[in-house]
Parts: C-alpha cells; structure tokens; sequence
C-alpha cells in the first residue's frame, strides 16, 4: 500500500445498477436460487417473491439495495459483484 491509496475514494454502486450490472447480479442469483423455491429466495434477500420473479425474468431494475442484499445471501463482495470480479 502506497502513501497516496489512503486518497483515493471508495468505490461507489450507483443507485440504480446498469443493465451489465445487472446481468451479473442476476447471473449470481440465478446460480444461488438453483434447488431453492423461490419464497426460501425471496425470504434469503428480504425481498418479495414477486418482485425477485420479476428481477429474474428482467422485468424490473436492480437497486443498489437489492445488489447488496443479493450480494450478502450468495456470500460475495458487492463491489466484486456489480463490477465483474466474482459470481
């Protein structure tokens, strides 16, 4: 680590993700959802089942609280997530 990391700022997510980011958190939540219903889903993100069916069938936008919350039930880093470092 060099003097001048301590400068730099954290990364940020934006608000509402990309459609690339998107697809990456999708493609996680694909994964983990794999032998799961979709309520043991839903209930794992704290979002409705409804509205995680919709995010899968790409019917609505990825916030950056729903990343995060999909991001913590598959057990990887937000940032790596959204940005392409780990699925």
């Amino acid at each position: 680590m060099t003097e001048h990391d301590h400068d730099q700022e954290p990364p940020s997510i934006p608000a509402i993700l990309s459609a690339e980011q998107a697809a990456r958190v999708r493609k996680a939540l694909t994964a983990y959802a794999t032998g799961k219903t979709r309520r043991e889903v839903a209930k794992a993100i704290g979002f409705a089942r409804m509205y995680i069916c919709a995010f899968l069938r790409g019917e609505v936008p990825c916030s950056d609280v729903l990343a995060s919350r999909i991001a913590r039930a598959v057990g990887v880093d937000l940032v790596a997530l959204v940005r392409g470092g780990s699925t």
